[in-house]
């Protein structure tokens, strides 16, 4: 392993060959025995650790060599079936088959999975699987998660082994003991899960049974609702029960965020942190996928394809249901409409004219919900389990895309998409126990649909994007900032920015007591020069140092703090002794300071706090943020007194504000 490794380090584009070579045969039928796949991708893992090889390229290469050794495992199987028994080296080898065959009798599909990680079967049970004819669909799955599941089971312990390495062998006893302790828990937990459900299962069943039978005893109205819900002899009691729960649990939540936005609570200030946090992530490849997304859930796309349905369920005379997916999609449209013209909620950033200009809720989100929600439901009545939860969560995937692509491009604030989904969730349910009860004797040509639709689909969603992509493009274009030129901002501009932090949830936290004129080079080199310095990055080995008690302020980097879903552009630290430190924050704003004589210059807004660490227990490293934020400022304030700038203290309620200029 040593000479493997030091190998691999002197040669990092070999390394990668390597890994993906020794990924890929550890697969292939009987050639896997003999290849020691699983040592060199956790030598690969150690090079991780030891800051030689990239993480991401090692288990991007040792994921698709895994997932091609087993394809191809499954190609030959699937291909040659029993022809292969009479093929070196399978022929001197029959022994294998054998113990292959009755593993993936036993397992079934999980064999594939499970068989990657044992030694004996590992090489055998991808060419069963193509042998047993199971579908090339499902193997592909299975194949690519349990090709992500041993890389990543390979990988991490050696990254952590190797930079347990650069730490002299200090960290690897507590990181064992840690280990060992989740693996208990995931067990422990594990087990009492189970426990749990057979044990409430049994507890459920009980009381359903007792209150089936005292609802066969009466024959009024609630009793005969009681047994279109539980009576497990009748076979459309689960999808009804189901229905009802969705439809409780849609209106609920609508209802609850429909009142948290009228009345202003803290969601509406959580919106603003996600708007803030996914401008922040936006990248020129995802704004062009996101913006296919959002446009196959435009009209131009729902359209075609509503129309499309109801021509093939007209055609097949299937009436009742042409009604129901109509008065779906229509009544749909119609109160979002009107919810929108009621509430005339702005939008995070202006892009529509008219009744679209406003925000609440999404239309997007509800007609996506709406049409491929029962679209989905109706595909899937009277069909196997496993068809029903296939196009339950493709359909969950396609109407999650396009969702999300509305909180991505700022269209909307998030409190819109939950509404929209939960409004279209509660309707979708409601339509689907009424179809149940009242539609029962249309057959519904469902490969008919599922084809229509899905062609449909594609072909509309070509033409807009080939038509209407560039002005998208240009509709959702990431908003820059406006910069707001403060000329008063000694005086009282400001008390115009935040006074303390936004986290993430919406709470606020620290007074952001520090506001600095200047350039990023400006500000940090008037730190440095005043004794503060840049922290450690995070890395695997700083990360790992946390598990030492021994570890100081100096080796330990410093922990995420976000304002208004926005990390710190700036983070400097002084180090008072080996377990206390003063650690400043800053953030950029959209306001800059200038005057008719001087130009203008960036304003940043920030924080100084004192952290110390602590020992819990002789196992680890702990950072507490002290509650006084005074203190911290003033000794910010007396280590930049030397550095030629202007410092101002201005008083704000309870907090006291540094102006540097």
């Amino acid at each position: 392993m040593q000479a493997l490794i030091d190998f691999l380090s002197q040669h990092p584009a070999v390394a990668l060959a390597v890994v993906f070579a020794a990924a890929a045969l550890e697969s292939v039928a009987v050639i896997g025995t003999v290849i020691p796949g699983s040592s060199v991708v956790f030598a690969a893992g150690i090079l991780i650790g030891l800051q030689v090889l990239d993480p991401w390229w090692v288990a991007a290469v040792a994921v698709i060599g895994a997932t091609l050794g087993d394809g191809f495992s499954y190609w030959l199987g699937h291909h040659y079936h029993d022809r292969l028994r009479a093929w070196w080296p399978l022929s001197a080898h029959p022994e294998l088959f054998a113990r292959g065959q009755a593993y993936f009798a036993k397992n079934g599909g999980k064999s594939v999975f499970l068989g990657r990680f044992l030694g004996p079967v590992r090489a055998i049970v991808p060419v069963v699987a193509g042998m047993s004819d199971m579908p090339a669909l499902r193997f592909t799955v299975v194949n690519v998660l349990s090709a992500i599941a041993w890389s990543a089971a390979h990988l991490l312990p050696g990254a952590l082994f190797g930079a347990s390495l650069q730490l002299a062998g200090a960290v690897s006893s507590r990181l064992v003991i840690l280990l060992a302790g989740v693996v208990a828990v995931v067990w422990l937990g594990t087990v009492l899960l189970r426990f749990t459900q057979r044990t409430a299962w049994r507890l459920v069943s009980r009381q359903r049974d007792r209150i089936v039978a005292w609802a066969h005893a009466r024959t009024d109205l609630p009793s005969r609702v009681i047994l279109s819900l539980l009576d497990p002899m009748r076979p459309e009691s689960l999808g009804l029960l189901i229905g009802a729960l969705l439809l409780l649990g849609g209106a609920w939540l609508f209802l609850g965020i429909l009142e948290d936005v009228v009345s202003n609570d803290p969601l509406v200030q959580f919106d603003h942190v996600v708007f803030s946090a996914l401008q922040n992530l936006r990248t020129v490849w995802a704004d062009k996928a996101m913006i296919v997304a959002t446009e196959l859930g435009s009209a131009m796309v729902a359209i075609p394809v509503i129309a499309a349905l109801s021509v093939v369920l007209a055609w097949r005379r299937c009436w009742r249901t042409l009604a129901y997916w109509l008065t779906a999609v229509g009544f749909a449209q119609a109160l979002v409409w009107i919810l929108k013209m009621t509430l005339e909620r702005a939008r995070p950033i202006a892009m529509y004219d008219g009744a679209d200009q406003f925000s609440f809720p999404s239309g997007h989100a509800a007609s996506s919900i709406v049409l491929y929600g029962f679209l989905a439901f109706l595909l899937a009545h009277g069909q196997r389990p496993r068809l029903k939860w296939a196009l339950t969560l493709l359909a969950a995937l396609l109407v999650g895309l396009i969702a999300f692509s509305r909180l991505y491009l700022g269209a909307h604030w998030l409190s819109d998409v939950l509404a929209s989904l939960s409004l279209g969730t509660a309707w979708v349910a409601l339509l689907s126990i009424a179809y149940l009860q009242h539609v029962r004797t249309e057959r519904l040509p469902a490969r008919a649909l599922s084809f229509t639709a899905l062609g449909t689909l594609i072909l509309a969603g070509t033409v807009v994007v080939a038509t209407q992509h560039g002005a998208d493009a240009a509709r959702y274009a990431p908003l820059q900032p406006a910069s707001e030129l403060m000329s008063d901002w000694l005086v009282d501009g400001w008390q115009r920015l935040s006074v303390r932090r936004t986290e993430v949830d919406g709470d606020h936290e620290e007074p952001l007591a520090v506001q600095w004129v200047g350039t990023e080079d400006q500000i940090a080199q008037v730190l440095t020069a005043a004794g503060w310095h840049r922290p450690p990055a995070w890395t695997l080995r700083t990360t790992l140092v946390w598990l030492l008690p021994s570890a100081t302020v100096g080796q330990l980097p410093v922990l995420a703090k976000f304002h208004q879903g926005e990390s710190p552009a700036m983070i400097f630290e002084r180090e008072l002794d080996p377990s206390h430190r003063l650690v400043i924050r800053l953030w950029p704003t959209s306001r800059q300071v200038g005057t008719a004589n001087d130009p203008p210059v960036a304003l940043w807004i920030g924080m100084v706090t004192s952290e110390r660490l602590e020992h819990p227990a002789g196992m680890a490293t702990l950072v507490m943020t002290d509650q006084d934020f005074s203190m911290p400022t003033a000794q910010l304030a007396q280590a930049l007194q030397t550095q030629g700038l202007h410092l101002t203290f201005k008083r704000r309620d309870t907090t006291a504000v540094l102006l540097v200029h």
